[in-house]
């Protein structure tokens, strides 16, 4: 487990065959927030955890931290991803306020699959010629409000791309509190060349539709490919 961990994060990845790219930005220019992210190399193939704390910024990176801590020395060892999330539910309650709770995403990613645990979490959209949203078959609470999740089977072929988020995203408003629309622009920058480049521009139409507004709430993204070589056909 440790030695697994102990190698950086693109190596994991390299190793598993996959692409993947991640943005991470904390809320009013803070150093630290209520996101976390990692990923693991289990057994099966790769392991993908996405969380975000109630509140943002500073005040809720401590339990961020301990998600995290809780991911890392459990998610090599356990191999069904919903024992894992109510681990990690038992494993934080002891850190959780009065009205404090976890969304979670975990995503176990399969040669001909990808396994999904949702606890309250927003859907991760499916990129080909359209966006597609992949909500969970039935909604679970979030850590530390009694989650009941199941597994979710979701294909992702090796020409298609799965974005990851925090609703740091679709919660972002513009200066008349409009939300920002996942549309055809949306999707054009999701099928960038590459994924940093996908990631960079859906950020610039991010900035653009919220101006010069101070991000209220905190936003990661993490956006993969089964298969990094293979190009996404004409939309």
């Amino acid at each position: 487990m440790h030695a697994d961990r102990a190698r950086p994060l693109p190596a994991l990845i390299a190793e598993a065959s996959l692409a993947l790219a991640v943005r991470s930005r904390p809320a009013d220019g803070a150093r630290l927030g209520g996101d976390l992210h990692d990923a693991v190399l289990t057994p099966a193939g790769p392991r993908l955890i996405l969380g975000d704390v109630r509140g943002h910024g500073p005040a809720a990176a401590p339990l961020a931290a301990a998600v995290l801590a809780a991911f890392r020395d459990t998610a090599t060892a356990e191999e069904d991803p919903v024992r894992l999330a109510r681990t990690l539910d038992a494993s934080i309650r002891p850190h959780l306020g009065e009205e404090d709770f976890v969304t979670l995403l975990l995503a176990d990613l399969l040669p001909d699959e990808v396994r999904l645990v949702n606890c309250g979490h927003p859907p991760p959209l499916r990129i080909d010629h359209r966006l597609a949203r992949l909500p969970p078959p039935l909604p679970s609470p979030p850590l530390g409000l009694d989650p009941e999740p199941q597994v979710q089977r979701a294909q992702v072929l090796p020409h298609q791309r799965l974005l990851l988020h925090t609703d740091g995203l679709t919660d972002a408003r513009a200066a008349d509190g409009t939300f920002f629309p996942l549309d055809r622009r949306a999707l054009a920058a999701l099928r960038a060349p590459t994924l940093d480049q996908a990631l960079d521009r859906i950020l610039g139409l991010l900035h653009r539709h919220t101006g010069d507004a101070v991000p209220a709430d905190d936003l990661t993204l993490m956006l993969l490919q089964p298969a990094p070589d293979t190009p996404l056909p004409p939309p």
